[in-house]
């Protein structure tokens, strides 16, 4: 089956998206809260950004969603095409071990550089007036206790003390079997799409909902294709949705939308609704990603493919290197040079360590343990 290479595109954006969110929260915190956090940039301009589209650049969990919905997509889209039962068999038994190496990588790397004391988050963080990238890495570490979140609590429990970002690896990892799961079931009915409905209902108030709208996707691009390609004639239609995908993927999570451009999106107060809107902001760009050659053809550009390719990566082990490697350095330029250009250079002399150590991973790590998961399946199923 032909990979659909622009998606990969997608995923690389989003993860750069978080990478960069994550940079905000350090360095510049008012770009995300306004509250509570000390400007760094002339007066108004982070009150102003916070609030607008301007933050979509930096929105993280809109970027996750974007993961999430991908992931239902791609989890689907082989069932869909090849009506094979056996593919859904073999994706449950591999899910775990291909996720499973490089959050054990890289909390093991977090726990390594918590004995030796190479974390300057603290420091970093009272010098750039940053609570957030203060309160990371604080806790004595625990070799047993690193390999049993490593192993079995990232997955089930959502335990992410040793980095951050693995919070979502419980919902990549339930989030598959619930759609491999639902396709068991009822993969093949006529009316399918009636429980897509009733499992988005029952779903509403957790990002699974964005799971199920990938699955439903993925439906609607193999067996009714027709109904997206409507869409290459509407160009308007289009540009409205990718638009209005795009201002509710922008809407703020990190603070309140009074006196911004969202206050008249905020029509309950709900501390869902930032999910609920980047579930379905997410949603919309992929509605007409899947039927736009233009964007396509943009994300399968050659730097998007590579973020693309280390995207899993690179999203697990920059957070560790920012509370590492890039404190170590603002430290070391904040005394010397203005902050903007602290912060600049930290950033760029960050940025290829990054690269690195997802390139590495991806090339030894991902690439070892999807041969494990292949091996496992073969020798326990195949072979049976």
């Amino acid at each position: 089956m032909q990979k659909i290479t622009y998606l990969d595109g997608l995923r690389g954006v989003a993860a750069f998206a978080v990478l960069i969110q994550h940079y905000i929260l350090g360095f510049y915190p008012a770009l995300f809260f306004w509250v509570n956090a000390t400007p760094h940039l002339p007066e108004g301009v982070e009150i102003f950004a916070s609030g607008s589209v301007l933050n979509l650049f930096y929105n993280g969990n809109f970027a996750v969603c974007i993961f999430f919905v991908l992931s239902g997509f791609v989890l689907s889209y082989k069932f869909f095409v090849q009506q094979d039962g056996e593919g859904l068999r073999a994706s449950a038994i591999k899910r775990y071990f291909r996720l499973a190496g490089p959050v054990v990588a890289v909390v093991l790397t977090a726990y390594i550089l918590m004995k030796f004391s190479l974390f300057y988050n603290v420091q970093a963080g009272d010098l750039a007036q940053s609570g957030w990238l203060g309160q990371f890495w604080t806790f004595p570490p625990n070799f047993l206790e690193a390999m049993n979140q490593a192993f079995v609590g990232t997955f089930l429990t959502g335990a992410f003390n040793y980095d951050n970002v693995i919070w979502t690896i419980s919902y990549e990892f339930q989030g598959a079997f619930l759609i491999l799961g639902f396709l068991a079931l009822f993969g093949k009915m006529k009316y399918r799409h009636w429980f897509y409905l009733a499992a988005g209902l029952v779903l509403f108030q957790t990002y699974y909902l964005a799971f199920i709208l990938g699955m439903f996707l993925s439906d609607l691009k193999v067996n009714h294709d027709m109904v997206l390609s409507k869409f290459d004639s509407k160009k308007i239609l289009r540009i409205m949705l990718l638009l209005a995908g795009l201002v509710f993927g922008a809407f703020p999570s990190g603070r309140s939308v009074d006196g911004s451009m969202y206050a008249y999106l905020h029509f309950m107060d709900h501390d869902l609704l930032p999910m609920w809107y980047h579930i379905v902001g997410a949603f919309m760009v992929m509605l007409v990603l899947l039927d736009s050659y233009r964007i396509q053809k943009i994300l399968s550009w050659k730097p998007f493919l590579q973020l693309g390719k280390i995207s899993f990566s690179m999203y697990l082990f920059h957070f560790v290197i920012l509370g590492s490697f890039s404190s170590f350095i603002f430290l070391k330029l904040y005394h010397a040079l203005s902050y903007p250009l602290s912060v600049l250079l930290t950033f760029a002399l960050s940025l290829p360590l990054i690269f690195f150590v997802g390139w590495a991973s991806q090339a030894y790590i991902e690439k070892g343990c999807l041969n494990l998961s292949q091996w496992v399946y073969a020798k326990v199923f195949e072979q049976a």
